[in-house]
Formats: C-alpha cells, structure tokens, sequence
C-alpha cells in the first residue's frame, strides 16, 4: 500500500427535522427506500468470516459517544470484542479536554466540544481556515453523516447525505445503512449519542440508588447502553455484508471523548481526554494492541487506507502500526497531547495551592497577584482554546506552557517562604 509521505512528518436541524443535501434524490425517492428493508438472505451472515479486500473502497467513522478506554476489562460487549481479536485496537487515545464553549471565538464556528473538530480536522489548532476530512472526499465521492441529534450541525459539511434528529441509536444505525444502501458512500460518520447521554444523566443523579456517581456499578444505564450500542454494531456489520461492501470497508470505532467514572466527561478529570480506537477491516492488520494514540490521528489514517491527501492544516500522524500492507520504518511516537494534558493537570493543581496561600499573605499582596496574574496570562489552557492557532506546532505551544509552569512553581516556592 502507497502512503502518504505525512507519515514520516506531521501531516500537513431541529428536532423532528431531517437534514438534507441539496445533491439528494427528490423526498419522495427518499421515502420509498426508507420503507423498503434492507433485503435479507435466509441466514443471516456472519462478518467475522469474510475475507477482506487488500485495501478498502468505503471508510466508516462509527463513534460511539463517551466511550472510555477502560470498557475492555469492565463490560461484555460481544461484538466489540470480536473486533478487537481481528483488527487493531489503540489501548489509549489521547485528546484535548471535553469543554464544550457556548460563548466566543470557538462558539462562532462549532456548536460541539471541541474534541470533535479536533477528530475531524486532524489538528488542535481550529480557525476559519481548517480543512475537515470530509473537504476530501466532497464532491468527487460520495460523503454521508449521520447524527441522532443536532449538536454537531456545525460538522455537518460538504456531505451529500446527511440526517440529524433527535431519537435513539437504533433510528441513527438504520438510517445508515439505508444511506449505504442508497449510495455506497466512500465515507461516512456516525455518531451515536446515547450512551454519552446515559452517562450524563449518572454524573446528575441525586437518587440513593447503587451506580450514583459511578458509571462502572453493575446496572448502570451507562453500562446498559454500552451493551445495547454493542448489538446495534452487530446490526450495522451485519447490514454492510447484506448490502455487499463489508468486505471492501474500514471502520473506526472510537468514542469523540473519555468518560469520568463518576460520569459526564469535565474536562478537569483527565479520563475524560482519554478514549479508544478499535481499527477493523480492509486494509487493517489483526489482533494487534497499540498502547497509544492521539485524536488527530484519525484523519491522516483514514487518508491513507483511503489514500487521499490529508488536509493541509492536518498536524497527525498516520497509525502505520495498524495498516496491513506498510512496510517501512514507523518514525518515533510524540506523545504531545498526553504532555498536554499532564500541564493542564499539573497547572490546576498548582494554581489551587497558590491562591490558597494568596488569600493568607497581608503584607504586599498586590505585588504577589499581580506576579501571579501575569504567570496565568502565559499559560494556554483549554479555556483560552481559540488562542492556541497563534502557535506554529504543538511543540511550541508544549514549550510556551512549561516555560509558565516552570515559573509557577518557582512563585510557589516564593510565597511559601513568606507564608512560613
């Protein structure tokens, strides 16, 4: 397989409502193959015994909303598991935290978290100008999206099908594979909601019950959507090799973000910026484990199965460990957005404990918060998000923010002598 030379350098609706394309068959067509099923064999097929193709003609997205990179060794999932003993999965997937800004620069241009156009995008610095994944395939092949709820209009871009509308998982899968069936989309995301949303609903729960606060206590709605996302997986498998395109299909199971284990996903709690992803099909190697990852991995990847260019703004690196036909030297893994979320951490704390000895210090304290405020207006943490681009790499926003906080714990050490 021929890939992409970014391999060895950072790679350059509301509700009850359907959205779409302009480019789509009339309404009425849309209604008739919305009735008519999928066609059924008199057995139904098996997608674990299909021989794939060397090198897929359809990339599939398939993101399962807050899926936490410790569901391997906490929940049966039947058919995830499968996937994992015949494809690849990257234990760890790292990505910025889970804020989600409803006011600002960031909120004029998504209306999602920003995890989101980080995947989509392949890089962390998101302006007017980024290039999405799906620039790539449009218009010359067919794109699909395909959403059970209208967070993500903001996505939904340069798609020749597409659907947003609030409902269950299950009307999300089915509406898929009707897409598929309807045009053999060369790519495709799904994103499916519910289980993020069960996990929401276990962070707010005031009632005495046994997985209050805890998303992994046996019979959580988190761990019961999980199951239920698992046999809609089964389902959407089972609708590809029905269709007849299984066997020439990637997908990428991946949640946008991590989950906390009290549930939701703060983006002070560093399992929230932490998820998974599960590579299966054409073009993928088996049985293999990857310890690590990162969000803005996923485009360049998808491109190169695809073997597409990569969007110009896209700063990732091709998961090479994972393709079945590379044969080369994988360059060393840089761990930048892991290092990133270790400053945000560290950051936190150490502010925590320097305002606490701020508010004790009488003598000269204007001096010291003014020290402090200037330390603070170094440091780009996640709220200060759509400041990030005014840095050339990752690297250099890596550098700028341990410069800040190599001088905030030299302020630590300062007041703590004068606490003292």
């Amino acid at each position: 397989m021929r890939l992409h030379s970014s391999l060895l350098k950072s790679a350059k609706v509301s509700k009850k409502k359907l959205i779409f394309s302009k480019t789509l068959l009339p309404i009425f067509c849309l209604l008739i193959y919305f009735s008519a099923p999928i066609a059924s064999k008199s057995e139904d097929p098996d997608p674990f015994k299909i021989h794939f193709s060397e090198k897929p003609e359809h990339a599939i997205l398939y993101i399962i909303d807050g899926l936490s990179y410790k569901v391997w060794n906490r929940v049966e999932l039947p058919i995830l598991e499968k996937m994992v003993q015949t494809g690849t999965l990257v234990e760890k997937n790292y990505l910025p935290p889970s804020a989600h800004p409803t006011q600002g620069p960031y909120a004029e241009l998504h209306s999602c978290s920003i995890p989101n156009p980080v995947m989509m995008a392949g890089t962390i610095f998101i302006t007017k100008e980024t290039e999405y994944l799906s620039q790539k395939f449009f218009p010359g092949k067919t794109t699909a999206f395909v959403a059970n709820t209208e967070n993500y209009s903001s996505l939904n871009r340069y798609y020749h099908y597409s659907y947003q509308k609030l409902g269950p998982d299950s009307e999300g899968v089915d509406v898929a594979l009707q897409f598929i069936k309807m045009g053999k989309p060369a790519f495709m995301r799904v994103h499916l909601q519910e289980v993020g949303e069960a996990s929401y609903q276990i962070m707010k729960m005031t009632e005495d019950v046994p997985w209050r606060g805890n998303i992994w206590e046996k019979g959580s709605p988190y761990i019961e959507m999980l199951k239920q996302a698992d046999n809609l997986l089964g389902s959407f498998l089972q609708g590809l090799e029905e269709i007849g395109i299984l066997n020439k299909t990637v997908i990428l199971v991946m949640g946008d973000h991590g989950e906390a284990d009290s549930g939701y996903h703060p983006p002070q709690i560093t399992d929230a910026s932490i998820t998974s992803i599960l590579l299966w099909g054409a073009g993928v190697k088996k049985g293999v484990k990857i310890p690590y990852a990162e969000h803005i991995d996923v485009v360049p990847t998808i491109c190169a199965l695809m073997e597409i260019e990569p969007p110009q703004t896209c700063q990732g690196r091709i998961i090479a460990e994972a393709l079945s036909h590379f044969h080369g030297e994988i360059p060393p893994r840089e761990m930048h957005l892991k290092k990133l979320i270790e400053q945000f951490a560290e950051y936190q704390k150490s502010e925590a404990v320097a305002l606490n000895i701020l508010i004790k210090i009488e003598s000269n304290r204007s001096r010291w918060y003014r020290e402090f405020n200037n330390i603070k207006q170094n440091f780009y943490d996640i709220h200060r998000f759509s400041e990030w681009p005014r840095f050339k790499t990752i690297k250099e926003l890596l550098d700028n923010n341990q410069k800040a906080l190599d001088r905030l714990h030299a302020f630590l050490d300062e007041i703590q002598k004068k606490e003292n």
